[in-house]
């Protein structure tokens, strides 16, 4: 969720690596995932120089992109062009129907092949081996077998023990022991198979790949980027290497990491593919680089339109800049599209657009657009736990005087687990306050002191956060004050030290004084009723009514209080 890249910093160097990128082998592409790709490089080959090798390595590709049948197809062209102590290609006929998990016609016709081959072909006993690995398959975090019913570690281990015996120096079968290593849950052992293979010249930046992937499934984090390094300082065009650093880094919500190297992963592989610039655009959302989004999006319209998630992806990416009218566009574009994929954050970032709209001289069209703004929120907010939505909802419905409402947002947020800030806390008190003041059905006041109860706990509360925010402090007076009939009010002296520290902290400052007049004359009048009810304290009484006239002076009220002190004097 951050803004500019870290790579443009390092564009210049960058560049000129990038610029040299040479287009990936059909080994590598596999390596990425991008099996498609490698497919279409294998079968041309086999096409145009055919060769028990080429029809092989076409149906390897097949079998490795998980479609076993076609494997099948080129296996069986192949078969003729076998040597007789090389069955390449009924080996890799054979583990078709191994990796189905159809064991009673694989593991028959697997001992006879080896058996054709006299234990002793180190080719056979590894491509047997490696398919009972299932073909682990790193990405994207995981590392796991694309036939996990083909598992098998210890007939792994032994078939590819048995082909390093007989090829010592074979590089491949030790990255594969590694793999049937970790599926045995021997980590250790198999982070020694894959150093082996790199001392036997196995291309460095794909072990120490394979290395980071293994901790990364050992949560050993640290250890997993220090590997993925070294993978890209050995070769820093070798793109799966990019590719894990972003998805970890994605992981441990580490965004603008994770954007960063998603986006050398794309320069460095060339990698177009949909489901890679999608995940691109939603790296760089979530690294809050909003507009970088949206202009990747824009750029790479035509490989992306017929996915409905673009629309999403772009729709809150608008939000987020404050341009809702696209925002809403793109949304409920991608409601309209894919209705069986909406989640809540749809209806958030929805609803925040509308609630953004501005519309200057319309006051209808205004309150309809934050109504369905409200409403989208509210769709949103029981399944949001990281964001508050219903604060949102309560201060727009503070702000339209819908009281209840209000104060059933902020109920319903303390209900989700969220904890009121010091401007909820002020609302939902005001809120209670004014729910305080009921009428009958003859418009006789009743007065709810149930409401006048949690106006003040939550104004008290709403105190400590800002303790120098008079209104919270007269609030808290009138709460006290209007929960009861004025003289029982007065005796109860509830509202007492408030309207004190009301007076107080206002006294100096002259604006104030003007904007709260009625409330600070209601402030002395209930001191100087206190001091001659309850504490029948004259020179307190007196103090209170010379200071009310020495801000008020013209103000009948409290003339009229005075007028008797005056009479007596006269006398």
């Amino acid at each position: 969720m951050k803004t500019q890249l870290t790579c443009l910093l390092f564009s210049g160097v960058a560049g000129a690596i990038y610029a040299q990128t040479p287009t990936p082998d059909a080994n590598t592409l596999m390596n990425l995932g991008r099996f498609d790709e490698a497919k279409i490089i294998l079968t041309q080959n086999a096409q145009q120089n055919p060769s028990a090798q080429t029809y092989f390595d076409a149906g390897y590709g097949y079998l490795r992109a998980g479609q076993p049948d076609s494997a099948r197809t080129w296996f069986d062209k192949g078969i003729s062009l076998d040597e007789k102590r090389i069955p390449l290609n009924q080996t890799g006929l054979a583990i078709t129907y191994l990796v189905k998990n159809d064991k009673t016609n694989a593991e028959p016709k697997l001992n006879e092949l080896v058996d054709k081959s006299k234990g002793k072909n180190a080719e056979i006993l590894y491509r047997i081996g490696e398919a009972y690995t299932g073909y682990l398959t790193p990405g994207n975090g995981s590392i796991k077998p694309v036939y996990p019913k083909a598992v098998d570690a210890a007939k792994a281990i032994d078939y590819l023990n048995r082909a390093a015996d007989r090829d010592k120096k074979n590089a491949a079968i030790q990255l594969a022991l590694g793999d049937a290593h970790y599926l045995n849950k021997d980590a250790g052992t198999a982070v020694s198979r894959y150093e082996s293979a790199l001392e036997l010249g196995m291309n460095a930046s794909r072990v120490y790949q394979r290395i980071g992937d293994i901790y990364w499934q050992g949560r050993n984090l640290n250890l997993a980027v220090e590997n993925y390094k070294k993978a890209i300082d050995a070769n820093p065009t070798y793109a799966p290497a990019y590719n894990q650093l972003a998805e970890l880094y994605f992981l441990v919500n580490r965004y603008k990491e994770a954007a960063n190297y998603i986006d050398q992963y794309v320069d460095v592989s060339k990698d177009k593919r949909q489901e890679t610039l999608l995940r691109q655009a939603q790296f760089h959302f979530l690294a809050k680089d909003y507009q970088r989004t949206v202009n990747m999006i824009d750029s790479n319209r035509t490989a992306l339109a017929q996915n409905p998630i673009v629309y999403r992806i772009e729709g809150w990416a608008y939000s987020s800049l404050k341009q809702p009218q696209k925002a809403i566009q793109n949304i409920t574009t991608f409601l309209e599209k894919a209705p069986d994929k909406v989640m809540p954050d749809d209806y958030k970032y929805l609803g925040n657009a509308y609630l953004g709209i501005d519309n200057p001289g319309s006051d209808s069209l205004k309150a309809i657009n934050d109504s369905l703004g409200i409403m989208n929120l509210a769709k949103a907010a029981p399944f949001d736990t990281t964001e508050n939505l219903y604060s949102t909802m309560a201060k727009y419905y503070y702000r339209s005087k819908k009281h209840p409402q209000a104060v059933a947002a902020l109920d319903s947020a303390a209900r989700h687990g969220f904890k009121a800030d010091g401007q909820d806390l002020f609302r939902y008190g005001m809120s209670n306050y004014t729910l305080g003041f009921q009428h009958d059905s003859l418009g006789k006041l009743i007065r709810d002191t149930t409401r006048f109860a949690l106006a003040d706990s939550a104004l008290a509360l709403s105190q400590q956060v800002t303790p120098d925010y008079a209104p919270t402090v007269l609030y808290r007076a009138k709460a006290n004050y209007y929960a009861y009939p004025p003289e029982e009010a007065v005796r109860k002296g509830k509202a007492k030290p408030y309207f004190e520290q009301f007076i107080n902290m206002v006294a100096d400052k002259p604006d104030d004084r003007n904007r709260y007049k009625k409330d600070l004359i209601l402030a002395f009048k209930y001191l100087i009723s206190y001091n001659e009810l309850v504490t029948q304290d004259a020179n307190a009484r007196n103090e209170w009514l010379q200071k009310g006239l020495s801000f008020f002076p013209e103000n009948k009220d409290l003339a009229k209080i005075a007028a008797p002190e005056t009479d007596t004097a006269n006398q």
